[in-house]
């Protein structure tokens, strides 16, 4: 039988946070209300996706429980992209494209009520992530530089406020994407140039980490350890100040391997597998071994 065809623009096994938005919250950024408002409904072991399973035509957001069972349509996910989960289960950021190559973030709750714009005219995939306290919401930006739009790492608050960029501009017109958060929330790892940076969340810090190997798609580990990213196909691990890199996957004729998401626990990655003209929802422990296809 033909499997499925879908595209995993990003997914994730996420477990609950009793952190709240306070004033004590570990950004430093300013504090947002700490009452949770509209649903109360949770996903928990959950990963979500981008797929064309249940829209043909234009695709949206699905979740599915981490043994790939239960999969199904997530309301008023139509025309979503690059999932992200909340930190407490209840809510989703995301992205939708909004006119021909321009992206809004949006915030919702997981029951698909409550849909708010946090930042908008964003060119091309923003990428948004929560941070550990859900709070605020990590992306790439588009300001406009010397030549054209480049992209730097912004932060928002998960109400929409406080909107503010994060990675520095430079005389040559790097561009940053793909940020995810340390475990504290004190920090960002992204990509500029297709290298590995680190960055405190008030712009400070900037430092870039020994990857000669290229990177996309970073993700950090909850336990703090460990950095997985996308690099030629394949998914690649480093330490998280840069050192000692780990092939988990090797690219083979036809395939290739792309954002890697971690498991609560840090033992076991999502990612997305191409080989051929399937792609395919895998999960693969972080030393590479057991890879399971959870694609129908």
């Amino acid at each position: 039988m033909k499997r499925q065809t879908f595209w995993l623009f990003a997914a994730g096994v996420f477990a609950f946070s009793t952190a709240a938005c306070n004033r004590d919250n570990t950004t430093g950024i300013p504090a947002i209300s700490s009452r949770v408002e509209g649903s109360t409904k949770q996903l928990t072991d959950a990963i979500a996706f981008f797929t064309r399973q249940f829209n043909t035509v234009d695709g949206g957001l699905a979740v599915m429980s981490v043994d790939g069972s239960g999969r199904r349509p997530l309301a008023g996910g139509e025309l979503g992209f690059e999932p992200s989960i909340s930190p407490d289960g209840r809510r989703i950021a995301f992205s939708r494209n909004t006119d021909v190559g321009v992206t809004s973030v949006y915030v919702m709750n997981v029951d698909g009520s409550g849909t708010t714009p946090v930042a908008q005219g964003i060119v091309l995939n923003p990428g948004p992530v929560w941070s550990p306290n859900g709070c605020q919401v990590a992306f790439r930006s588009s300001p406009d530089g010397p030549t054209g739009p480049v992209g730097r790492i912004s932060i928002v608050n998960a109400d929409g406020t406080g909107l503010r960029q994060v990675s520095p501009d430079d005389a040559q017109g790097s561009f940053d994407e793909s940020p995810t958060w340390s475990p504290d929330g004190t920090r960002l790892a992204f990509t500029r140039n297709s290298f590995l940076h680190v960055i405190n969340v008030d712009g400070t810090g900037l430092t870039a980490l020994p990857n000669e190997d290229m990177a996309s798609n970073p993700s950090w580990s909850p336990d703090g350890q460990r950095i997985a990213y996308s690099s030629g196909g394949e998914i690649h691990m480093r330490n998280a100040d840069g050192s000692n890199l780990v092939r988990v996957t090797t690219a083979a004729e036809g395939t290739f391997d792309s954002w890697p998401r971690w498991s609560p626990d840090s033992r076991r990655l999502v990612i997305s597998h191409v080989a051929g003209d399937q792609i395919q929802i895998v999960t693969i422990n972080a030393d590479g071994t057991n890879p399971v296809n959870l694609t129908p």
